[in-house]
């Protein structure tokens, strides 16, 4: 790569769509906002290799003698040339976030009235954003926080006939804003602790005074985010299944009540409560599949309208073994271009791999799996676990395809061995995997058939990948040895 395009310039002009790099020449040309018009030709020669900025042969010097073709090649200059460059980039950036963000601009205004001595046009616009705040239905924290500021600012303006009135009611209201903020704010710190010692192991926090002085403050306060919390801080190890569907449910009947950074905060606490509780086998892994359907239809589960590659993969594999196979082909051909180009065929690789499989059509799995190589790491273990369950299952209908299975254990147990992308701590589930299901195979085939040695395969287990589907095959292998 040129020197030229690893520069902090070009990396913001990476982050740049078309319509903001057409702004950003508009507004480089605009004396006003640069007086330096070496940055404009910078801007048009650099416009020529986006947005791939690729050109290995492109140098500073060339660079230079096309903007300032009658100047003498200075190192220096040219590195001047592009820290301008790249503050000016910073400030469009700036510009553009303010003029495409109405409430900031009017909070601005505001204190350019206070500033400028302009009582009566400062109360209205600043009285004015606070009746707007009002009237909203939903309030985030940020709202709460944004009208403490507003009534702070009234009340504290240098005239002294606000802090005079008789009720002091700029003053409640800057009491009650300031709560609100400090609750649901607290409440989703406390929640994120909780969250993060229940899953990271080394991570422990004192979480008994902070909680019984939120559940205190929150009593007399409504909003129904307070609502969720307390009920969600009244987890016990005793009513954990219990208090997850009231919770659950009260999320389905009432997230339309929250705003939309606290209708994700949920929706992901509720996710992680259902892996969790599944890891405890108090629960299926599907039951996500709804929490994620209503995650869609709002798209809370996705960022700037695209969905992550873990998600994508976690959506299909949970709809497919519902069998609801409809939702899966109709997630996959919606979803799919949302997805990161860089994941975006292995994702639809698995996903076309994976279906297939849950349809139990275990050749069509198997040949979709060898005509693709998967290009991440995730993806090649993905595969690799996929194509084992497909030539087990095909295994124990089929005594023919013992040699086949048998095989793919070794294969796949030698690569886990000789790659080293992951650490032995983070392959040890996956050659479990391997162990337990070739110990599964070796079982069903064996004249003598032991049924107490089949059953306790799994007693001593710890870590290890698809224990479901492993225990589902152990309780299939047992009905079908029964059968004889």
């Amino acid at each position: 790569m040129s020197v030229i395009f690893a520069s902090k310039f070009v990396n913001i002009l990476k982050t740049f769509n078309e319509a903001e790099l057409k702004s950003f020449d508009t507004w480089l040309r605009s004396p006003w906002c640069n007086s330096n018009k070496n940055l404009v030709k910078l801007l048009a020669e650099l416009r020529k290799y986006y947005p791939a900025f690729h050109y290995k042969k492109l140098s500073k010097e060339q660079l230079f003698q096309k903007i300032l073709p009658k100047g003498k090649f200075s190192d220096r200059r040219m590195n001047n040339l592009l820290s301008e460059a790249y503050l000016a980039a910073e400030r469009f950036m700036i510009f553009q976030h303010l003029a495409q963000n109405e409430n900031l601009q009017k909070d601005i205004l505001s204190q350019e009235w206070q500033n400028r001595d302009r009582e009566k046009w400062f109360f209205k616009t600043t009285r004015k954003k606070i009746a707007q705040l009002e009237e909203k239905p939903i309030k985030a924290w940020e709202d709460h926080l944004e009208m403490l500021q507003l009534q702070r600012r009234i009340y504290h303006h240098p005239n002294q006939k606000i802090r005079m009135q008789t009720g002091a009611a700029t003053l409640q209201s800057m009491d009650e804003q300031l709560e609100l903020t400090y609750l649901l704010e607290k409440a989703a710190i406390i929640n994120e602790k909780m969250a993060r010692q229940r899953i990271l192991r080394d991570e422990n926090y004192e979480l008994e005074a902070d909680l019984v002085r939120w559940k205190a403050a929150s009593q007399a306060q409504p909003h129904p985010a307070l609502d969720f919390y307390q009920m969600r801080f009244d987890y016990t190890d005793d009513n954990r299944l219990s208090h997850y569907w009231k919770l659950r449910n009260l999320f389905f009947e009432r997230y339309e009540e929250l705003s939309e950074t606290q209708q994700k905060l949920h929706l992901t606490a509720l996710l992680n409560d259902t892996t969790w509780l599944a890891k405890a086998k108090l629960l299926e892994n599907i039951e996500v599949l709804p929490l994620y359907k209503l995650g869609l239809e709002n798209e809370l589960v996705l960022y700037k309208e695209r969905i992550s590659h873990a998600t994508f993969v976690t959506i299909v594999g949970a709809s497919n073994i519902k069998s609801d196979f409809d939702f899966t082909y109709k997630f996959i051909d919606k979803y799919i271009l949302r997805l990161d180009v860089k994941y975006r065929l292995d994702c639809i690789n698995w996903a076309r791999s994976h279906t297939a499989y849950w349809e139990k059509k275990y050749t069509a799995c198997i040949d979709l799996l060898i005509s693709y190589t998967f290009q991440h790491y995730y993806f090649k273990l993905a595969g690799r676990l996929l194509m084992t369950q497909a030539y087990f299952d095909l295994y124990l209908k089929d005594d023919s395809y013992e040699s086949f299975l048998f095989n793919y254990f070794d294969a796949f147990e030698k690569w886990l061995l000789r790659e080293k992308v992951w650490s032995k701590a983070n392959k040890v589930s996956f050659l479990r995997f391997v162990q337990k299901c070739r110990a599964l195979a070796k079982h069903h085939n064996k004249p003598d058939f032991q049924l107490s040695k089949v059953e306790s395969l799994f007693e001593d287990v710890q870590s290890i990948q698809a224990l479901d589907w492993l225990q589902r095959k152990q309780q299939e292998i047992i009905c079908l040895r029964n059968r004889y």
